[in-house]
């Protein structure tokens, strides 16, 4: 019966090691991964902004509603949603006041889609549109049949 006891009592002594190591293993793994993570966030940050600033000059409206084009309006395109949702919420920071909704909204809307699957969305949305090029993934869409 003692032998029984002692059993069960170093089972319990183990699996708390484990978990100890494994919490210490996991602390250790976050740390490493937070190191520098403020100075490449912030980098990325003003790089929005500034390509965002980009977008904002070659609008021809300074207030009013923008549509806002993404992967999540392309068909077939994989897509990490909290990337889309943050991508689109600094949009609307860096376009204030202009105001930024989701979809083909307005007369004028920002795209941020590579190359192919702004063709992708094109041939999925027939229409008369002119996009204009501004830098990288970032274009602006103007719909030539909602003047």
């Amino acid at each position: 019966m003692r032998y029984i006891t002692w059993l069960g009592t170093g089972v319990k002594i183990i699996l708390v090691l484990l978990l100890v190591l494994f919490g210490i293993s996991s602390m250790r793994q976050l740390w490493l991964g937070s190191i520098d993570i403020g100075d490449r966030g912030t980098e990325r940050l003003d790089q929005w902004e500034t390509d965002m600033q980009l977008v904002r000059e070659a609008l021809p409206i300074q207030r009013g509603l923008v549509g806002y084009i993404s992967e999540e309006n392309v068909e077939s395109v994989e897509f990490a949603y909290w990337d889309i949702e943050t991508e689109f919420l600094l949009t609307q920071y860096a376009l204030a006041p202009l105001i930024v909704k989701k979809g083909l909204a307005a007369e004028w809307n920002v795209v941020v889609l590579k190359d192919d699957d702004l063709e992708t969305w094109r041939q999925s949305n027939p229409g008369e549109y002119e996009i204009t090029k501004i830098k990288g993934k970032f274009s602006i869409l103007h719909d030539l049949g909602n003047p």
